[in-house]
């Protein structure tokens, strides 16, 4: 497998297909062609373990009105989750068998995930409803003729290459390709989050002025 080292900049993938073109000529090989989309379809279920960024970042509002709610099916992780207007009391995560233990009357504090299912405690009712505000993470939205972009591939194009050709490298069986493309690969999604991170923050932190401490000088 050949494997070109030109630099991918963001914006010149423009769709799917651009990308399926581009992964099936750094390959040079018609044979694969046609494995090119399940190659994007196991990146991108790496993808989902892997990255939490604040592009993944969604913000909900749910009326709650009994025990359980079903969560979206883009769902992959909870953020933050708290009454509405009240930010600073977040619902606590626990684990599902100790929901009983704070089944006592009241609004409810705490929640559980059950499969694809959130479940709070103290439950609340038709007559006593319950709307939170969340943020969770969502699921990458994968890439095929019914979603032609993403935001990985508009602004991380190399994840998704550098990914495919490591997914390939993988069925050939070409040890070479195989940690060539795992350290690009790995390489570029450790840039995404930790500008994630930094985004997360805000930027840098505003220096502090020193000030003078009156008493003895050591």
């Amino acid at each position: 497998m050949g494997i070109s080292l030109d630099v991918i900049v963001p914006g010149t993938i423009g769709n799917y297909d651009d990308l399926v073109a581009m992964v099936g000529n750094w390959l040079d090989r018609d044979d694969l062609n046609d494995r090119i989309p399940e190659f994007v379809s196991l990146l991108e279920a790496r993808l989902n373990r892997l990255l939490r960024t604040v592009m993944q970042e969604t913000p909900v509002t749910w009326a709650i009105t009994g025990e359980e709610y079903a969560l979206p099916d883009d769902f992959r992780k909870m953020r933050r989750i708290y009454p509405a207007g009240q930010p600073n009391r977040p619902l606590a995560e626990i684990s599902s068998s100790q929901l009983p233990d704070w089944a006592y009357s009241g609004f409810a504090q705490v929640y559980a995930i059950e499969g694809r299912t959130l479940r709070f405690s103290p439950a609340p009712t038709a007559d006593a409803p319950l709307t939170v505000q969340a943020v969770y993470w969502r699921r990458i939205p994968p890439l095929g003729s019914f979603q032609p972009t993403n935001w990985i591939l508009d602004e991380h194009p190399d994840i998704y290459v550098w990914g495919a050709l490591h997914q390939a490298a993988t069925y050939i069986r070409d040890p070479d390709a195989i940690d060539t493309c795992k350290a690009y690969l790995d390489e570029a999604i450790a840039e995404v989050q930790s500008a994630s991170r930094k985004d997360a923050w805000g930027g840098p932190l505003a220096p502090t002025v020193a000030r003078q401490v009156r008493g003895a000088r050591c």
